[in-house]
């Protein structure tokens, strides 16, 4: 008996798909272990790098205090702009507007921005829901 039949007759179908499984389960590990070998020496011999870089979030907090001391500094010319938005739309004023309103004129960080004014008590409450200008 020759050909397809023997191996049929034999179990040679299903030796060979043993083979190929043991085969692509080699290639799989060889290649887990390729990949894990640089950290595997990073952990035996020790990190080596000076400082680990720093994650999204702390990147992300770092640019906020950038902005953030950015507005600290120009100080002046963010009252003068808040100034210039709340008498064109006068006294008392609405936050919710005043915060569109600075959106639409591209000022940086409106509502951070708005509310640094108010804990500076620069923007008032006027005890019925609206707001008022305090600055000289």
């Amino acid at each position: 008996m020759y050909g397809l039949e023997a191996i049929s007759q034999n179990n040679g179908w299903a030796i060979s798909i043993v083979g190929v499984f043991i085969v692509f389960t080699g290639l799989l590990s060889l290649s887990l272990i390729i990949r894990l070998f640089p950290k595997l020496i990073e952990i035996i011999e020790g990190d080596k790098k000076t400082e680990p870089s720093p994650s999204k979030e702390l990147k992300k907090e770092i640019e906020e205090q950038k902005i953030s001391l950015e507005i600290d500094k120009n100080i002046k010319e963010v009252v003068r702009q808040y100034r210039y938005l709340i008498s064109w739309m006068g006294e008392p004023f609405s936050l919710p507007r005043l915060v569109d309103l600075a959106d639409k004129r591209g000022l940086v960080r409106p509502y951070s921005t708005i509310n640094k004014l108010i804990q500076a008590k620069v923007i008032q409450p006027d005890g019925k829901g609206l707001f008022l200008w305090h600055a000289n």
